[in-house]
Order: C-alpha cells, then sequence, then structure tokens
C-alpha cells in the first residue's frame, strides 16, 4: 500500500524552540516566510525509526554504521538518478555548512585563499568562508529576460586568479531557483579545470524540481568530472530533518578523499545517533513523500504566481525550476531595501531581504513556500494589505 503523506495538517510549531516560528516569527508575532525549512512533519517511517532508537533508551558514544550509511546514499542516487556510487566515496559530515563545507574549506584551501561564488546566492556560504578565513569573490550571475544565467566570461577571469581555489556551485540555486543543465554544469567544469579551479557542489535542494527540469549531480556528467569534483548532499531540506546535522559529502577522487578524511579524523567528529537513522530510513523507505510534496510545493507555488499577477502585476517572480523558495523582483517599486521589508512586516508577515545574498539581490524578496496552503493564504491576505496600504488604498 501507497503511504500518504497530508501536507495540510495544521501544525501549531510556536513554543516548540522553531528558529522559524520563534526566533524569526518571534513567538508567533508574525507569519514567517524566510528560513528555509518545511512546516510539515517528517515521514511517518522516519518518525518511527527516530522514536524506536530513542526508546532504547541508552544514548551513549556510537559506531557511525558506515555500511548501512552510505548504501542508503548509493541507493537514492540508484534509484532517482539511475546512477552507481561507489559506497567509498561516500563520507559522512556533521551538516552542510558548518560540517561539510568547514572541513572542505580545511582540507583544500588555506587562510588567505579565495572561494568563488554566484551571486545572489545563499549567505552562510561567506559566512563560513570568511569565518574560516578565506576570502570570498563572485562570479555575478545575470538576470536576462526573467532568467538568470551564468557569466562565463567573468567565470574564466576570477578562476584564472592563482589565489581562487574553489568554486561554490549552488544547484538547485538557492536563491534564483535555476537547475543548471549539462551543458552548463560542463562548462563550468572546462573553465574551472583549465584554471585550476576544484568545483564544490552543494546539491541539498537536489530532490525539488519541477516539470521537464533534471537535478543532474555533478559526478556523473562524465568519469573525468566525477574525479575532480566534491558534492555536498544531504536529506534534511527534503524530508525536513535539518536538525539533526546528518549530511554527506561524494569524493570520488581518492587523493580528495583522504584529504577530506584527515581533517575529519584531526578533528575526532562523531554523528548525530539519531539523525543517522533518519537520514538512512528517509532514503531507504520514504521516496513517495517527495513526490507528494513536490506536487503540494508546486500548487503552493502557482498560488503566489497567480497573487502576483493580480494583486502587484509590476512584481515579477522569477520562474522556479527547483527549490522551495521563490525569488520574487521588487525594482519596479522602487523602495529602499528596508523600507520594503517593513512594509510586508508591518502587516504580519516576515520575508527575506534579497540584500542577504549580496549586492545582486538589492530589491528582491525570497519566499519560503513550504507551509500548509491555508498559511500561505493568510500571509498573502496580509501581503495584500500591505500593498493596500502602500497605494493609499
Amino acid at each position: 500500500m501507497k503511504l500518504v503523506h497530508n501536507f495540510d495538517e495544521p501544525i501549531n510549531r510556536v513554543n516548540t524552540d522553531s528558529f522559524k516560528w520563534d526566533y524569526e516569527g518571534e513567538d508567533g508575532k508574525y507569519i514567517p516566510l524566510g528560513v528555509a525549512d518545511t512546516d510539515f512533519k517528517a515521514p511517518q517511517p522516519v518518525i518511527d525509526a527516530v522514536k524506536a532508537k530513542a526508546e532504547f533508551g541508552v544514548y551513549a558514544y556510537g559506531a557511525l554504521p558506515q555500511k548501512r550509511f552510505a548504501e542508503a546514499i548509493t541507493g537514492w542516487y540508484k534509484r532517482r538518478y539511475d546512477l552507481d556510487v561507489d559506497p567509498e566515496a561516500v563520507r559522512h559530515s556533521q551538516g552542510l555548512m558548518t560540517g561539510a563545507l568547514w572541513m572542505i574549506l580545511n582540507a583544500y584551501t588555506r587562510p588567505g585563499d579565495k572561494i568563488l561564488l554566484q551571486a545572489p546566492v545563499y549567505n552562510t556560504f561567506s559566512v563560513v568562508i570568511k569565518g574560516a578565513g578565506r576570502f570570498v569573490e563572485s562570479n555575478d550571475l545575470v538576470l536576462k529576460d526573467g532568467h538568470y544565467e551564468i557569466d562565463f566570461d567573468d567565470l574564466d577571469r576570477k578562476t584564472s586568479d592563482p589565489r581562487v581555489r574553489i568554486l561554490l556551485v549552488c544547484n538547485p540555486h538557492n536563491p534564483v531557483g535555476r537547475v543548471w543543465s549539462k551543458e552548463e554544469l560542463s562548462r563550468m567544469y572546462e573553465i574551472c579545470r583549465k584554471n585550476d579551479t576544484l568545483i564544490v557542489s552543494d546539491e541539498i535542494h537536489g530532490d525539488i524540481v519541477y516539470g521537464t527540469h533534471k537535478h543532474i549531480p555533478y559526478f556523473s556528467i562524465s568519469e573525468e568530472i566525477k574525479n575532480h569534483v566534491v558534492v555536498m548532499g544531504s536529506p534534511s531540506k527534503t524530508f525536513n530533518l535539518a536538525c539533526f546535522y546528518s549530511a554527506y559529502v561524494v569524493i570520488h577522487n581518492k587523493a580528495l578523499r583522504d584529504q577530506y578524511n584527515v581533517v575529519y579524523d584531526n578533528y575526532h567528529f562523531d554523528y548525530n545517533y539519531l539523525g543517522i537513522e533518519a537520514l538512512i530510513t528517509s532514503y531507504n523507505d520514504c521516496e513517495y513523500y517527495v513526490e507528494q510534496q513536490n506536487e503540494y510545493f508546486l500548487k503552493n507555488i502557482n498560488l503566489v504566481k497567480e497573487f502576483v499577477a493580480r494583486e502587484m502585476p509590476d512584481v515579477k517572480i522569477i520562474e522556479p525550476e527547483g527549490t522551495y523558495l521563490l525569488w520574487i523582483d521588487f525594482r519596479a517599486w522602487n523602495m529602499e531595501q528596508g523600507a520594503l521589508m517593513n512594509l510586508f512586516k508591518a502587516e504580519g508577515v516576515k520575508l527575506n531581504s534579497g540584500s542577504n545574498y549580496g549586492t545582486p539581490g538589492l530589491g528582491f524578496i525570497r519566499l519560503n513556500v513550504a507551509t500548509q496552503t491555508a498559511v500561505l493564504e493568510k500571509a498573502l491576505r496580509l501581503m495584500k494589505q500591505a500593498n493596500d496600504k502602500r497605494l493609499g488604498k
């Protein structure tokens, strides 16, 4: 029997130590449509698996179940992408940012090196890079006819600087929603390979894509590329498991993998006893959840698109190819960024400022649709009130 998840189930997350609702939403004062988690329960098999682990009652030091861990991840790539991934290439990390990315920076770069991003892009990349004593450069994306493209000439110029050691790719891209094509990924690789720049690909949103768009794991393009890229992944976005900080990297090149392992071992990292079980169960037993959730996301995306077209026709939504995050262009309003954010906040809706994602994000807002449709509808009504007041209605 196929399992069905009820994404409409009302869930009150206020006073549950929720970053989204208690911190960002100030204990329910605002509807928070900013931080990138979902308001849905995890799949029931995951809840059952975590509960069974918890009820065992012994929470002492564990031993990472590397075989089950790697097999769950390689099985997921086989079912979702028809890829045979070597289990030896799969390595554990404690989340992606302060786990995988931090270890990658320490394994492959040194303080003072430069890391290339593609702004507007997830702001925590910069936080981690700067915190590790590295410098941030940007190969800004180009918005052309409502569609973001890569500036390959600029990418070539930037990576020709020997201090640029890594290009950090976000695919699907947060916040602009692009799912990079095979041609785009291949061209980025050719430029970076020529200039001796390592590609690290954050693919945490890879399961969330729409229509004819297909996520292409970077290592799947060719045998050569497989051996010269590092991919970061996690089920945390797909199954709402972020608090477990259970993630992984896929590194096929043994020399690169050995460098990663040295950093991992030197810091005596451990793993989340419950989180690993959640990761394994989600990948082994919960593909049904992904398909149903993506349909739900698409329904919510269309709701926002219809609302904006009707109530704010001069505002433009960048068509999302993936992620549950909408990138919305408010530049036609000619408002200062803080005033734009406060306009909606005053009516009870917290959104993410585009300025968080770099200078190219000025005039934009990021909106997270990963909530119950009823909650989203309420937020849109409040946003309409805000716009009506702006227009003096």
